[in-house]
């Protein structure tokens, strides 16, 4: 996973820790950061997702409990601070007039890191979106498109995708949309200055993580949307 990507949905995930004062075994809120927690360590050093999985198990027992957090925290400060070294700063990624490559490969390496959900908000979405960016995704991801504009032109790639991939993708139409928005494994969040399918091709834009906390108010926002958008 490119280290910039990497790097945001750590901070993500640090911002959208849950309270371990309140653990339980049974908590599925702190299952699933744990879970994502791993998912993203194994990713950066595989050495440490092992040391991460083996603070994580004993924490049901309260004599571990302390210092098991402490280590899958410590773990999770020391990713950040290493790809903080290493990454680009995340703010510089603005894409001027004709830097189209540039765009296209910082959006599909964003979008090749989600291991478990892809949600795209885009009122211009046109069938370019597959091969250009969801090609390559692998089987068992649940992905989502809510666009208005051309959402029509989008149903014959709809069909030979979910055939080739074994997918199935959810489309539906708003005409509520105002943003250009990805969410990844609910967990991260990215804006985009201009729609895809003409960023940085004859205006400047950006393309930009948000912080966790605007972020889990943008895809509540959202999944309001959704639920009221019509299905393709």
């Amino acid at each position: 996973m490119d280290k910039a990507v990497l790097l945001a949905q750590f901070q993500s995930l640090l911002e959208s820790a849950p309270n371990f004062a309140t653990y339980s075994p049974s908590s599925v809120e702190h299952n699933v950061w744990l879970a994502k927690g791993h998912a993203l360590v194994s990713r950066w050093k595989s050495t440490d997702a092992i040391y991460f999985a083996s603070a994580s198990d004993p924490l049901y027992l309260s004599v571990f409990k302390d210092g098991s957090i402490a280590k899958i925290f410590g773990i999770i400060y020391r990713a950040v601070a290493d790809l903080e070294i290493d990454a680009p700063k995340l703010a510089g990624q603005a894409f001027g007039p004709g830097e189209v490559y540039d765009f296209f490969k910082a959006l599909s390496t964003a979008v090749d890191s989600a291991t478990k959900s892809v949600f795209i908000i885009d009122a211009y979405l046109d069938d370019q979106i597959f091969d250009s960016y969801l090609s390559n995704l692998p089987e068992g991801i649940s992905l989502r498109l809510l666009t208005s504009k051309y959402g029509l032109s989008l149903k014959t790639a709809i069909t030979k995708y979910n055939q080739q991939h074994g997918t199935l993708v959810d489309v539906k139409i708003s005409a509520e949309l105002h943003d250009r928005v990805l969410f990844l494994d609910h967990l991260s969040c990215w804006v985009m200055g201009q729609s895809i399918k003409d960023a940085a091709q004859l205006k400047p834009t950006y393309f930009l993580p948000l912080s966790a906390d605007v972020a889990k108010l943008k895809l509540s926002h959202y999944e309001a949307i959704w639920n009221k958008a019509s299905v393709l």
